[in-house]
């Protein structure tokens, strides 16, 4: 947990005679700034509107795979309530998970703030029907580039996601864990749904093989592109908009990648047995509502937009878009945006856990022999049979999916599992390294 932001919050109750109900208790995997950001602007608007002092206390587990798995065994042994009012952030799978679960609170926002949102465009929900959640903002997917580093370096500017399986940019590619970061998780899922499961998988491990190292955190590969430790990172639009900010535009660019982009909501969800309910559904509606939408979509230094940071968000209202075409830095309006692909989160949340589970055994798990293995690939001149090789799965798609609806959730199989894959991992890529015949055995066709 973050400590300050306790603290500070603990110390605002106190200094304002704050009771129960002036607070909300929020669990987010949101970087720092935003909590912030938020903290502030939300504690302003409801001292405006309902005379008196309101205070955010957040929760802080790291990235949204452990901020989920906290909440689930949180309800678990306290199926009443965990103490907590809110899950913020994290992409659409945690507050689809909870309502699945019946861990989401139901909560309709007043006409007047859900009347500009559209529930759903282009196949992508908005807000849930029955509203247990709510997209808070929408976010896409797209690569971050060093382009100062490109240039000393003479590396190409990346305008597809399979640009990223270039052998020149081995050693210069970072990405997160796909286990610990929800932001990883969704982008990997978007490769398997936008390319199909083999050819998806075949990039995302010719991708890995350039990938210098894997993060904990996304958060901490944006900021790697902008140090210049890589040249290209896997990254959510607006920790991508934050570093150009930083770094400066000639130095710095973020590119929605031409092969597709996944447009999600990041959802807000209130949780079962909220201990602050009135001030949870207020924090709801400053969220959902003009002012919060205001402070996503707005640049730093606006009057209504964020103080101390950066956090540009695109904004679930339409005519926001319309409105701020001349103030936002945000360029282009999701809602506009007209492509084939539509990322399937219903499907992404079912096979989440078995996804992680293959991309940490097959790639992070085991990188540096993936990466030995590329490396000799690439100077034996990438042969094809060799490169189908390398890409070959242990578990076919059909197989995953009754993985994840049957066996998965028993800990015996799921440990097996993990361990057969990495082995069989493993033995390929040592196997490729050397030169040598394949010795693994073929791709499953049914789950084992």
């Amino acid at each position: 947990m973050n400590q300050r932001f306790i603290l500070y919050a603990a110390l605002v109750c106190v200094a304002t005679g704050l009771g129960e109900e002036g607070r909300v208790v929020v669990i987010s995997p949101h970087p720092s700034s935003i909590r912030h950001e938020f903290s502030r602007a939300f504690a302003r608007w409801h001292e405006q509107r309902f005379g008196m002092p309101a205070a955010v206390e957040w929760r802080d587990l790291g990235g949204t795979a452990d901020a989920l798995r906290f909440v689930l065994s949180e309800f678990a042994a306290k199926p009443e309530g965990i103490g907590l009012d809110c899950f913020f952030g994290g992409g659409p799978e945690p507050a689809l998970v909870l309502a699945d679960r019946h861990l989401a609170q139901a909560h309709r926002l007043p006409a007047a703030d859900l009347d500009g949102i559209p529930q759903s465009f282009n196949g992508v929900e908005v807000y849930d029907r029955d509203h247990q959640w709510y997209g808070a903002a929408l976010s896409s997917f797209g690569i971050l580039q060093n382009t100062r580093v490109q240039r000393l370096v003479h590396l190409p500017l990346a305008r597809r996601w399979e640009d990223l399986a270039d052998p020149r940019l081995r050693g210069w590619v970072g990405a997160g864990d796909p286990r610990n970061s929800g932001t990883m998780n969704n982008m990997f899922e978007a490769f398997l749904q936008a390319y199909g499961w083999e050819r998806g998988w075949q990039l995302l491990t010719e991708i890995s093989g350039n990938v210098t190292k894997f993060d904990r955190l996304s958060t901490t590969t944006a900021k790697e592109v902008t140090l210049g430790e890589t040249a290209y990172g896997f990254t959510i639009d607006f920790f991508g908009f934050a570093q150009v900010a930083v770094a400066g535009r000639s130095n710095m660019v973020f590119v929605l990648p031409e092969d597709f982009t996944a447009i999600s909501p990041d959802g807000i969800t209130l949780l079962h047995g909220a201990p602050h309910p009135l001030t949870a559904r207020r924090f709801l509606e400053f969220t959902l509502g003009e002012p919060g939408q205001r402070l996503w979509f707005l640049p730093r230094g606006h009057p209504e937009g964020a103080r101390d940071y950066s956090i540009e968000r695109m904004s679930v209202r339409p005519e926001f878009y319309r409105r701020y075409r001349e103030v936002s830095n945000i360029a282009f309006s999701p809602f506009d945006l007209k492509q084939a692909f539509v990322y399937n989160a219903a499907v992404a949340r079912q096979r989440r856990e078995v996804v992680a589970a293959l991309a940490g055994a097959l790639l992070v798990d085991v990188h540096a022999e993936l990466r030995s293995a590329w490396r000799a690939m690439i100077r034996r001149g990438l042969v094809p049979a060799e490169r189908a090789e390398l890409g070959r799965m242990p578990v076919t798609e059909a197989a995953a999916r009754e993985l994840a609806q049957g066996g998965w959730k028993g800990p015996e199989l799921r440990n097996r599992k993990k361990t057969e894959w990495q082995s069989w991992a493993r033995a390929k890529y040592r196997a490729l390294a050397r030169g040598g015949a394949p010795t693994v055995a073929a791709a499953t066709d049914h789950a084992p």
